[in-house]
């Protein structure tokens, strides 16, 4: 069953739940899509301009995060409007139980960052405690 059909009140209540952001704005915000196949989540997101060796991926403790800078170019006109945004971002994501934390990849190919995290069968954490 995947993620979306736990909640029938929202079909996408659960997935935010996992993959809400959890950091405060920056002076610009990519927006991820999301999706899910039956052996992993994947994330894409469009930053343009925004070079390979300016992002970074981190994960820790259940948190993955993705942080870069689109720098601007220095410009030889005047300049009439801006409607292009500059500068860092950073945006969290609280990853579900049941992901392969050593198989999650990134990739950065035509401006579009790809996050590919596998999915494991989930850890039965429970123990029975003895009444005693």
């Amino acid at each position: 069953m995947t993620l979306m059909l736990r909640n029938a009140l929202s079909p996408w209540g659960e997935l935010d739940r996992f993959f809400g952001p959890m950091a405060e704005p920056a002076a610009w915000s990519p927006r991820f899509d999301i999706s899910e196949t039956d052996d992993a989540y994947v994330l894409h997101a469009d930053i343009p301009g925004v070079r390979q060796k300016d992002l970074e991926v981190r994960f820790d403790e259940g948190m993955l995060s993705v942080r870069g800078e689109r720098k601007q170019g220095k410009a030889d006109n005047r300049l009439h409007r801006r409607e292009r945004f500059f500068g860092s971002f950073e945006r969290w994501f609280r990853l579900p139980g049941d992901v392969n934390e050593e198989g999650i990849k990134a990739s950065y190919t035509d401006g579009v960052l790809t996050l590919t995290i596998p999915k494991q069968e989930p850890v039965d954490t429970s123990r029975l405690i003895p009444v005693g």
